[in-house]
C-alpha cells in the first residue's frame, strides 16, 4: 500500500485504506441554517477584493475566506483561525503538510494550540478533488487534540474555493460530506452554516 506523501497527496481511497475512514454523503448536514447578516466592514470587503484578480487558491485564501473567518472570529471571539501552519502530526502515515485555516477553540492562541475543531482548505479547482486532503487533516486534528487531552469527538471542516463552499464532518471513521452547499453569492446563509458549526463547540 503506498502512503501519501502528505496531505495534499491523500484521495479519499487513501483515508479508507490508511486511516480507516469511511466516506458517507449525506443531504443537509447542518439541517436548519439561520442566516447571519454580514456587517458593512465584510460587505465592503468583498466587494472591494473582488475587483482584484484571483488566479489562484493563496489569492482566494486571502482575499474571500480570510475575511470571513475574519468576521465570524470577530462575532465569537474564540474560534482563531490560524493560517498556513505547518501540521505534522504522523509521518508513517502522511499525515503532514501545510493546513490552510485550522480553527483552534482557544481565546488565547498564538499559534497552533488545542482544541482544534474545524479545518478549512481553500482550492482553486473542483472541490470534489479535495475532500481526500480535508479529510486527513480533519483526521490528524483528532489525533492532535487526543495528544494535548483534549478528547473531542467530532472535528467538522470545509472545502471551498472562495465562492463556494462544502462541509464536512468526521465522526468516529466517518467521514460525512454534505451534498449542500455554500456560497458568498448568500452570504447571509453561509455566514449562518458557519456559525451553526461553531456553536457545537461552545
Amino acid at each position: 500500500m503506498k502512503i501519501p506523501s502528505s496531505y495534499r497527496y491523500y484521495g479519499i481511497e487513501d483515508l479508507y485504506n490508511v486511516c480507516g475512514i469511511q466516506r458517507i454523503d449525506v443531504s443537509k448536514m447542518l439541517d436548519i441554517v439561520v442566516d447571519v447578516l454580514p456587517s458593512d466592514w465584510l460587505t465592503t470587503t468583498l466587494d472591494r477584493n473582488m475587483l482584484i484578480p484571483m488566479l489562484n487558491e493563496k489569492a482566494k485564501s486571502e482575499l474571500i475566506v480570510m475575511p470571513i473567518l475574519t468576521e465570524v472570529y470577530y462575532e465569537n471571539k474564540n474560534f482563531k483561525p490560524l493560517s498556513g501552519l505547518t501540521f505534522n502530526i504522523d509521518a508513517s502515515r502522511g499525515l503532514k503538510g501545510i493546513a490552510d485555516f485550522l480553527i483552534s477553540n482557544n481565546p488565547h492562541a498564538g499559534g497552533l494550540d488545542s482544541p482544534i475543531v474545524c479545518i478549512f482548505e481553500a482550492k482553486d479547482d473542483k472541490l470534489e478533488s479535495w475532500y481526500g486532503q480535508c479529510g486527513a487533516e480533519m483526521y490528524a486534528a483528532r489525533i492532535f487534540n487526543e495528544q494535548k487531552g483534549n478528547d473531542i469527538k467530532i472535528i467538522h471542516g470545509a472545502v471551498t474555493n472562495g465562492f463556494t463552499w462544502q462541509f464536512l464532518k468526521l465522526e468516529n471513521q466517518t467521514l460525512f460530506i454534505d451534498s449542500q452547499r455554500y456560497g458568498t453569492a448568500n452570504l447571509p446563509q453561509l455566514l449562518g452554516a458557519i456559525q451553526k458549526i461553531y456553536n457545537l463547540y461552545k
